[in-house]
C-alpha cells in the first residue's frame, strides 16, 4: 500500500491502516479477493472507528473508495489539542470536521480536550453541534476565557453523562439546565454562583435523575456576602457522591435521602447536615453504606477532630470506612478516645486505613483499633509501602490479612 505523507515526512495513516497494510502483506484475503477487515458490514467498521482519535478514524479514509466517508458517520468524536502542535490547526482541524460529518448521523460521545484558551465561538458551535446530534455522552476539557459556560441555551433530551473541566480560568456552572435525563455529571476547576436569599448555591436540584455526582476542586462565589460561600447539594435520586475540596475551601450542606456512597477529600469544616438543620429529612443518612474520609497532610485545624467525630456519629449505618491516615490522627486528638463507645459503628464490615506513604514497621500497633471496638467481625485491612525486598504476593498477603 503506498503511503501518504504529512510535510514533515511522517506517515499520514496510523493505527488500523496499519493493521489493514500488514494483512494485505500476509494476503490475509477471502476467495474472492476481498481483505477480510473492509469486507465487515459498516456497523462493525464504524465501532471499530470509534475507538480511535477522530483524526486516525480520519486518516482511513485514504486506504481504498471503501472507507472514504465511513468516519463521516462514527458515532463518537475525540479531539485532543496535543497531538496537532499549533492551536490555530487544532482550531481549523475541529471545524472542518463538523463541517464535513453526515449532518443525519447521531453523535453518541463526544470527548474534547484542549488546555490552551480557544476561541468563544468555537466552544459555542461544538455545544451546539452536540445537543442537536443527539449526544449521551460528553466530556469537554478545556481552557475559555468566558464568565459562563455555554450550557443554558442548548437543551438536551438525550445527555446522560456530562464530565466537565475548566483549567487556567473557573467559569461559572450553570444554575439552571434542561438535562432530564442526566445521571452521571463530574464537574472539575468550575465556580459555583450563590442566588439564593440564604447565602446557597444550589445547582442540581434540577437533575431530576442524577445517579452519581463528582465535584473536584470547585468554589463558590457569593458577590452579596463573600464570607458566606456555601453549596446545597439537594437530590432525591443521587446515589454516589464524591468531593473533593480546593485551596480555597468551601462549606457543603446535604439533603439526598438515597445517598449510599459519600468519597471526601479536603479540610471538614462544618458538621454533616441538611440545609435546615432541624429537618429530620434532610439529616437523615442512614442509607449511607461506604464512606471514604482523607484530610490532607498539610492541614489540621483546631476544631477538625470534633467535626470528624460528628462525621462517625452521622454516618452510623456505614458497612464499609477507607480512612487516610491523617484522619485517623486526628481523631486520635480526641481526648481519650479509645474509652469512646463507638456503639453507632456496629454494622461496619470493612476498616481499610490508607497510610501508603508508610511502611507497615512505621506504623503504631493496633492502628485504628479505637474504631473497632463494637464491630468485632469487622476486617481492617492496611494499604502501606512494602518493605524493601517484598514481593507482589508479601503485599496481597498483607491487604487480605
Amino acid at each position: 500500500m503506498k503511503r501518504r505523507r504529512n510535510c514533515d515526512g511522517k506517515d499520514r495513516t496510523s493505527g488500523l491502516t496499519d493493521c489493514l497494510s500488514l494483512q494485505r502483506r500476509r494476503r490475509n484475503y477471502d476467495g474472492d479477493g476481498k481483505d477480510r477487515i473492509s469486507a465487515l458490514p459498516d456497523c462493525i467498521l464504524l465501532k471499530i472507528l470509534s475507538h480511535l482519535k477522530t483524526k486516525q478514524a480520519i486518516q482511513t479514509s485514504f486506504i481504498s473508495p471503501r472507507w472514504k466517508n465511513l468516519w463521516k458517520h462514527i458515532p463518537v468524536l475525540s479531539f485532543n489539542y496535543t497531538r496537532y502542535g499549533s492551536l490555530e490547526k487544532f482550531t481549523r482541524f475541529v471545524s472542518q470536521c463538523l463541517s464535513l460529518r453526515d449532518d443525519k448521523a447521531s453523535l453518541q460521545a463526544l470527548n474534547f480536550e484542549c488546555r490552551e484558551f480557544i476561541k468563544p465561538h468555537l466552544l459555542k458551535r461544538i455545544m451546539k453541534y452536540v445537543f442537536s446530534h443527539n449526544v449521551q455522552q460528553l466530556h469537554m476539557a478545556v481552557a475559555c476565557n468566558i464568565l459562563h459556560f455555554p450550557l443554558c441555551n442548548f437543551p438536551c433530551h438525550t445527555l446522560t453523562s456530562l464530565r466537565l473541566t475548566s483549567s487556567k480560568q473557573r467559569s461559572l456552572f450553570p444554575n439552571s439546565l434542561a438535562l432530564p435525563a442526566l445521571t452521571h455529571l463530574s464537574i472539575e476547576l468550575f465556580a459555583f454562583h450563590c442566588t439564593s436569599d440564604d447565602d446557597y448555591a444550589e445547582p442540581f436540584s434540577v437533575f431530576k435523575s442524577l445517579n452519581t455526582l463528582i465535584i473536584h476542586y470547585c468554589e463558590v462565589f457569593n458577590e452579596r456576602n463573600p464570607c458566606e460561600e456555601n453549596l446545597f447539594i439537594s437530590s432525591v435520586s443521587l446515589v454516589n457522591l464524591t468531593i473533593s475540596l480546593s485551596s480555597h475551601p468551601h462549606k457543603f450542606k446535604l439533603s439526598t435521602p438515597n445517598l449510599c456512597s459519600f468519597d471526601f477529600f479536603g479540610d471538614p469544616l462544618q458538621n454533616l447536615c441538611g440545609r435546615n438543620s432541624n429537618s429530620n429529612n434532610n439529616t437523615n443518612f442512614s442509607s449511607i453504606k461506604h464512606v471514604k474520609i482523607s484530610v490532607p497532610f498539610s492541614t489540621a485545624g483546631e476544631e477538625f477532630p470534633s467535626i470528624l467525630f460528628n462525621w462517625l456519629v452521622e454516618l452510623a449505618l456505614m458497612e464499609s470506612l477507607t480512612i487516610s491516615l491523617k484522619t485517623l490522627q486526628i481523631l486520635n486528638l480526641i481526648p481519650e478516645s479509645w474509652k469512646i463507645d463507638f456503639h453507632y459503628l456496629h454494622n461496619l464490615k470493612l476498616l481499610k486505613i490508607d497510610a501508603s506513604q508508610y511502611h507497615l514497621s512505621s506504623l503504631p500497633d493496633g492502628i485504628g483499633d479505637f474504631l473497632l471496638q463494637n464491630a468485632p467481625s469487622a476486617k481492617k485491612v492496611i494499604k502501606c509501602l512494602p518493605r524493601p525486598g517484598w514481593s507482589t504476593l508479601n503485599i496481597k498477603r498483607l491487604e487480605q490479612a
